[in-house]
């Protein structure tokens, strides 16, 4: 996420510079016979303000139709199973991410429980896209007996954005695997 980070932001800076240069360049002839430095600042403050927008739009909508940009996009719901050392048992879940170029949040739900990421990233880990996120679960009432509110850390393959697959481990010394595709996907 640092990287794209970076490339995000040194685009924006010459998406600035391009901005200012055209202005100025239909400006020339108000630049030519009356300088101004209060104009320049001006221009310098319009190039700043649309530079804003035009990446605000690009990072929260149009960087999924860009050919080059080879984040996968999971924005969607998805549906799966996840299956738990603890009690060997296999359970329905349910599964939200929200997406922009730059933030990933992921709200994962069963029947017992509900889990808020805290971190996300996408990564290339030995040649393999990568989501990994910690999250928070807590679960419903009456199962805290049994189950407390918990911290753990999920790894997926993204390769295939149509079938997600991973493993989790928790602060309770538990672990399991997780299989995900997508709620619309017959």
């Amino acid at each position: 996420m640092k990287e794209e980070l970076n490339k995000f932001f040194k685009s924006a800076f010459w998406l600035c510079i391009v901005l200012f240069i055209l202005r100025c360049f239909f400006a020339r002839e108000s630049l030519i016979n009356d300088f101004s430095l209060y104009a320049m600042f001006g221009y310098i403050s319009e190039a700043i303000g649309v530079t804003v927008i035009l990446t605000t739009i690009y990072e929260r909508f149009l960087w999924r139709y860009n050919p080059l940009n080879k984040t996968p996009v999971l924005k969607r719901k998805y549906k799966g199973k996840l299956r738990s050392t603890y009690d060997g048992t296999t359970r329905d879940v349910k599964v939200e991410i929200k997406q922009t170029l730059l933030t990933i949040k992921i709200v994962l739900s069963t029947e017992e429980s509900k889990s808020n990421s805290v971190t996300a990233s996408i990564t290339n880990i030995y040649c393999e896209k990568q989501l990994t996120y910690c999250y928070i679960n807590t679960p419903n009432a009456f199962v805290r007996n049994r189950s407390n509110i918990h911290y753990g850390t999920v790894m997926m393959c993204v390769d295939d954005i149509n079938n997600l697959y991973g493993q989790y481990y928790t602060d309770r010394k538990t672990t399991g695997d997780i299989e995900l595709t997508p709620d619309d996907v017959k």
